[in-house]
């Protein structure tokens, strides 16, 4: 795949490559390279090429503009930066729950925008009686920028980074697969169980893989697991109440 490690002065070829040097440029333009930074040593996290996040954006949403995936995808990398996750998982993530459709919202009204972010913990929402049936103006503002595709996706970075850092003090982990159950809700306080992985959590990360290898080779069309319809059919329960008893403690945690 072809990992290197730089320092961030050099990541800014992935962002903007207007005065890059031109020995740098490919940072920006090879769909299968990929960059690891570090901030001195904490942490390292990965950078993937706008191409290729662009690339697996459409493998998702065919009809999607390439100005459009393309500034999602140079937050992806910003996000995946601060927050320290790749971001072609968020790629993922967001291929099952909303198929990069940016104004979706669950039927039970209470998930908004591509990461599918539960709004009544978010902003001013978390202040209302009931901001499902009786919002406020403010937590309604809220519920319209999280329609807002690059808003969503910096909420998203917040709610993997506050689940980071619950599985590794819960669990002494903040693997992918462990954070990622904690996005999906998969916390249960009661029974002291955290950051437990599930199905939908390695059918993710195993799309993720797959995106990758698919990409990287040149072919267009998309793995073989996410052809089968347009939903798996767990990122969403058929009854609202599963999703919400599901989610509840995961998105309490992260406040």
């Amino acid at each position: 795949m072809g990992l290197v490690t730089v320092s961030r002065t050099y990541v800014r070829c992935l962002f903007d490559v207007r005065g890059c040097p031109r020995q740098d440029l490919w940072a920006s333009r090879s769909p299968a390279r990929s960059v690891w930074i570090s901030d001195g040593g904490l942490r390292a996290s990965m950078i993937r090429s706008v191409a290729l996040l662009v690339s697996a954006i459409a493998v998702s949403r065919p009809g999607i503009s390439t100005r459009e995936a393309t500034v999602y995808a140079h937050v992806l990398n910003e996000v995946g930066a601060a927050r320290g996750f790749d971001p072609l998982t968020a790629v993922a993530i967001i291929h099952f729950e909303t198929r990069w459709q940016p104004t979706q919202v669950s039927p039970d009204g209470e998930d908004y925008g591509l990461g599918q972010v539960r709004a009544r913990y978010v902003g001013a929402c978390r202040s209302d009686a009931d901001p499902l049936n009786a919002p406020s103006e403010a937590c309604m503002a809220v519920k319209r920028s999280l329609l807002d595709g690059t808003t969503n996706i910096r909420r998203m970075g917040e709610i993997i980074a506050a689940n980071r850092q619950l599985c590794l003090k819960k669990t002494g982990s903040a693997a992918p697969a462990r954070w990622l159950a904690g996005y999906q809700g998969r916390n249960f306080p009661s029974s002291h169980k955290w950051c437990q992985p599930d199905e939908k959590a390695w059918r993710v990360l195993a799309y993720s893989r797959e995106l990758l290898a698919s990409l990287s080779k040149g072919k267009a069309r998309p793995p073989a697991k996410a052809v089968a319809s347009h939903r798996a059919p767990s990122a969403r329960p058929t009854a609202p109440a599963a999703r919400a008893a599901a989610t509840k403690s995961a998105r309490r945690a992260t406040r």
